[in-house]
């Protein structure tokens, strides 16, 4: 399993499809369903992306729910003892703020997105937020920005009404 942001998601629903980062994400997404790879979106991240998207989100997001590629992962209780271990272990390395330079709040959330990745043993979180982002890597977890997904080919048009080759 695999998780999506928030950003991840409001990327692929407003993106148009000559965006390059829709066309990363677009092409990534074919590729763990192919894989059968199941495409996380932690709680508190699907909160944000439904208040910046609006409830009724995009056909996208609905085509991938329905076609069950996209869970929507609760922080649930095991995931808020994951995150008191989170805490306790950063408070004891002298602060509670870790590696995120972001205001409090924000670490509280992206914390509780990591939490939930550890307890779900997620391979790879993809995320353009600079605080998940250190937060992800000082605690282990792997962290791609969109940028980090590599392009697919496109398809070349073939001009059937151009010159002849000679």
């Amino acid at each position: 399993m695999i998780l999506f942001d928030a950003n991840v998601l409001i990327s692929l629903s407003t993106g148009k499809e000559d965006d390059e980062s829709f066309e990363r994400i677009a092409g990534l997404i074919q590729d763990l369903i192919a894989a059968k790879t199941t495409i996380g979106v932690p709680a508190p991240a699907w909160a944000e992306f439904l208040c910046g998207a609006g409830l009724a989100a995009s056909d996208v997001i609905q085509v991938l729910k329905k076609r069950s590629a996209i869970r929507i992962l609760p922080f649930d209780e095991v995931a808020a003892t994951e995150l008191a271990v989170i805490d306790q272990a950063t408070r004891a390395k002298g602060g509670k703020k870790g590696a995120s330079k972001s205001h409090w709040q924000k670490i509280k959330v992206d914390r509780q997105i990591l939490a939930i990745a550890r307890v779900l043993n997620v391979t790879a979180i993809y995320t353009e937020d600079d605080g998940l982002i250190a937060e992800a890597t000082r605690l282990g977890v792997k962290v791609y920005r969109t940028s980090d997904i590599p392009l697919k080919p496109k398809q070349n048009k073939l001009d059937f009404e151009g010159e002849p080759a000679e």
